[in-house]
């Protein structure tokens, strides 16, 4: 019997007061990746993407980290992968696109953003396997509002940006015989100023291969978010103040899959967190 999977699924999760991810600001000197990569084969294929990505203001520096200053204070980390291989022979075409910035960036501008498209026929059985991963990880000490903040009026909300401890990651992975696969993936967290949001987005898109002919195996997508985050408050406060207290604590997962014949999976996935979005 014919199987048809037809899911369709968007999940935002945003964060705000109490204040959330302020971003860090880029070092003097800047670096640009881009690579673009198109593939029209008959035959086995692999392709595998990997980075890793530290920054801190912290005055003593990345090797010194933990424990960070008790005051002033930021790390980020982020991560991108993506591996592809065919297991057997197929058709496979393949294209894909990165480009990855190092400067300050701001609201609809990323520091990773990656597109990739897979159209994959097997023979005799063959299969194509994509996994997709990205991580934004941020954790910073009380700042005094002024310091991370452009609008004039923001230090009427706080005098003290508080400390915080977030982290979100979002990925897919597809294993299909036949398969018709986008992927976007985005983060942003390098910012001239908190004045923009810390972002970090995922969609996978899975429709039929030509009309009538759906993609054919299996599909999975998933956000996780852990947040972590104090108060504002005075410039001055007590030591055991809101602005370094824990005062709020979330934790959410979501995964989607389908097995079968997909006519169409898309699930878009959504990351936000700071104080001006």
């Amino acid at each position: 019997m014919k199987k048809l999977v037809i899911l369709v699924v968007a999940f935002v999760l945003l964060t705000g007061y109490a204040l959330a991810d302020r971003g860090i600001d880029p070092v003097p000197e800047t670096q640009g990746i881009v690579t673009s990569t198109s593939v029209n084969v008959v035959g086995n294929f692999a392709s595998a993407t990997e980075l890793q990505w530290r920054i801190t203001d912290d005055e003593k520096g990345l090797p010194e980290i933990p424990p960070l200053e008790f005051l002033f204070a930021t790390i980020y980390e982020s991560t991108y992968t993506e591996d592809t291989q065919t297991h057997g022979v197929g058709l496979m075409l393949y294209d894909k696109e990165l480009d990855v910035e190092t400067s300050g960036q701001i609201s609809g501008q990323w520091n990773i953003e990656a597109t990739k498209q897979i159209a994959f026929v097997g023979i005799d059985g063959a299969y194509v396997v994509s996994t997709d991963n990205i991580m934004v990880d941020g954790a910073a000490t009380p700042y005094t509002t002024p310091v991370v903040m452009i609008c004039p009026f923001a230090e009427q909300i706080t005098e003290a940006f508080p400390a915080f401890c977030n982290r979100a990651e979002a990925g897919s992975t597809i294993d299909m015989t036949v398969a018709n696969v986008r992927t976007t993936t985005t983060d942003r967290f390098v910012m001239p100023s908190a004045d923009h949001p810390v972002e970090l987005n995922h969609d996978l898109r899975v429709t039929e291969l030509v009309t009538d002919v759906p993609s054919i195996g299996f599909a999975s997508a998933s956000l996780d978010v852990l947040i972590q985050e104090a108060r504002g408050g005075p410039a001055t406060p007590e030591i055991n103040g809101p602005w370094n207290t824990l005062m709020e604590r979330i934790e959410f997962s979501e995964e989607t899959s389908a097995d079968g014949a997909i006519t169409l999976f898309e699930k878009l996935m959504h990351y936000e967190s700071g104080m001006v979005r």
